[in-house]
Order: C-alpha cells, then structure tokens, then sequence
C-alpha cells in the first residue's frame, strides 16, 4: 500500500485515472504539483561536469538567449549500431528530420560522465523513458515566451497536460525563475526539487546570476508507481479533499505498486 505520510498518514491513496488528474488541474488552473522526492546532489556535480567537458549545445535557437541542453537518454536513426551518440538529440524525433517510426531510444555516452544520474533515473518510477535531458540557462540567459504544446496535442485539445513533463531544479541560483507570462506567477523552485509543470501554459525564464543554471527535464511514460507518486505529491500539496472531486479515485484501497525507499520522502 502507499501511505501517505503526515497529518494524513492513516489514509491510503489507490492510483488515479491518469487523465482525471490531467483534467483537475487543467478545470482548476493548476500549472504545477510539486513532486514529493529525494534528488541526490551528486547530480548537481554531474551537470557541472558535462558542462565542463563542453556537451551543452544550443537549445530551439530563437526562444532563448543562453538557453542549452544535453541528453542523457535519447534516440538515433533505427540504422545506427548504438545511441552513444544521440546525446545532442535533444528536440523530439521531427526537429531532427527524423519520425517516431524510425528511431530508437537509449542511453548516451553522457552516462559516463553522469554515472549517478542514470542510477537515480532508473530508479525513478517510469514505464519507458524518452528525452531525459540536462538543461542550462547561463547567467543573463533568457528563455523567451512561449509554451510546449505540439500540434497533436493542439489537435486533440490537450494543450494544458499537467502529466506531459517533468521539469527538476538540480541546481537553481538565487535570482532565476521560470513562471507564467500571463499572471508573473514563479515556479517555487529550490535546489534538488522537482515538479510536474503544465507546459501547455504560456512561461518565460531568466537568470539574473552570475551561475549557471542546471534543470533537467523528463519525458516518458507512466506506470503504476509514478501514477501513485502524482496521486500522493497531489494530495500533499491540496489535501486529501481533493480527491473527492476527482473521478474514480478511491482513498481506501490497495495498491500492487509499492513506494521505492530510495525515490520517496519518507
């Protein structure tokens, strides 16, 4: 079972229908849930270091200033022996000039140099993994407005999705922030916290330090366990309430999935 912990902690929380979460927030203006884990500060260092080793390239030239990235895991062409090299495949498959049906997806060569990283990925709870990428902002670095919503989810009215992505703050200066271009709304990011964020919502970013600014940015898909992991960061954020709002989700109940010691915050 998972047990939410707290003032709440004789509740036990049956995962949600992806989409009721999905649609809650999107009803409800929610941009962010703040997700309820444990980011070793080792990744801190490792970012640092493929930074230093010069892996960062140039991030969707023309929304930011500053603005890079390097992808731990990520995809060639089918025809390609291995995906060592695919680490500078940092946009999805069409911006690259190749389709979904021929690439796939694995490990880059950056996982030498972030040894420790990859273990805590393969730790976190996933069904598959997509683009796992290292983001910098350097400092005066911008990322202008704008929002993430591909023309499939346009076309299926999907353009606000809580669930598309996971953006973590591995190392955030002070004076950096990434919020909402309509409301000035922050993202209250720290060091080594993570969160689910609605990219569909217009959001700019900029850093104001003289650091660089190191996020990493996750995209792949859910099983059992992350959806438990969603259902428990929503009810610590809102309350267990909240849950009788949403569809199909019952607080008492069993869950086959058990919290991994090793992600979860006790």
């Amino acid at each position: 079972m998972a047990k939410v912990h707290g003032e709440d902690s004789n509740v036990y929380l049956k995962p949600y229908k992806a989409g009721n979460i999905v649609d809650w927030c999107r009803d409800h203006d929610v941009w962010y849930l703040k997700i309820d884990i444990e980011i070793p500060e080792v990744c801190i260092k490792e970012a640092q270091k493929i930074y230093d080793e010069g892996y960062f390239v140039d991030h969707r030239y023309g929304d930011g200033d500053g603005w890079k990235s390097a992808a731990i895991h990520s995809f060639v062409h089918e025809d390609e022996k291995d995906t060592s090299m695919g680490w500078y495949h940092t946009k999805n498959p069409n911006g690259h000039g190749l389709t979904e049906e021929n690439v796939k997806w694995g490990w880059t060569e950056i996982t030498e140099i972030a040894p420790e990283t990859k273990r805590w990925l393969e730790d976190f709870p996933h069904k598959s993994y997509r683009r796992l990428r290292f983001m910098l902002l350097e400092p005066e670095g911008r990322i202008e407005k704008h929002n993430d919503a591909s023309p499939q989810r346009i076309k299926e009215g999907r353009v606000r999705n809580i669930a598309g992505a996971i953006n973590l703050a591995f190392y955030q200066p002070e004076g950096c922030y990434l919020r909402r271009a309509d409301t000035k709304e922050e993202l209250p990011f720290e060091n080594c916290t993570g969160f689910w964020f609605d990219n569909g919502v217009d959001h700019e970013a900029y850093n104001a330090s003289k650091e660089n600014r190191f996020h990493f940015i996750m995209h792949g898909g859910f099983n059992k366990a992350r959806k438990e992991l969603m259902t428990k960061s929503l009810v610590k954020q809102f309350g267990k309430d909240v849950l009788k709002e949403i569809e199909d989700v019952g607080v008492f109940g069993q869950v086959d999935v058990p919290l991994r010691k090793s992600v979860f915050r006790k």
